[in-house]
């Protein structure tokens, strides 16, 4: 007996071409190839990322600085690397590690939205304040994206 629901553990044919409308690219073999590619393009791998010391330190002495008001200090370094890097810093002035924590997920996020439009390829150090605990991401990203040289 049905009882008015629908098995909920399968994708109907239905399903897939409504899907496939939005996500299927040319070249792609499938929804998953697709929604992979797609979901690269907001994701922040390893290759991203900003690990050691001396790479930090590179974009901090060579890289031009904007302070945005309280709420953090942007460094910014053209690379020849092809793809853009972010570095963040977060103090214990700033507070406890669920505070940092918070404030660190709130920058990838919105690197992750942004960085499809900086334009030259670069490497970024951002040192968060205390303001930017109570600041809402989408106001975090345009104080950062207004900040930056992107494209408009």
């Amino acid at each position: 007996m049905s009882r008015g629901r629908e098995r909920t553990g399968s994708v109907n044919e239905a399903q897939l071409q409504g899907a496939g409308k939005y996500w299927l690219t040319e070249g792609a073999k499938g929804v998953s190839d697709c929604l992979s590619n797609y979901m690269s393009k907001f994701s922040f791998g390893k290759r991203e990322r900003l690990a050691k010391r001396p790479q930090f330190e590179k974009v901090m002495d060579q890289g031009q600085k904007r302070k945005i008001e309280n709420v953090c200090t942007l460094f910014f370094l053209p690379n020849d690397l092809n793809k853009k890097r972010l570095g963040i810093i977060a103090s214990k002035k700033i507070g406890n590690a669920v505070v940092r924590n918070l404030v660190k997920r709130k920058i990838r996020e919105v690197f992750r939205h942004i960085k499809d439009r900086i334009e030259p390829t670069m490497d970024i150090v951002i040192i968060s304040g205390r303001d930017l605990i109570s600041l809402p991401v989408s106001v975090l990203e345009k104080k950062i994206f207004q900040s930056l040289p992107v494209k408009r």
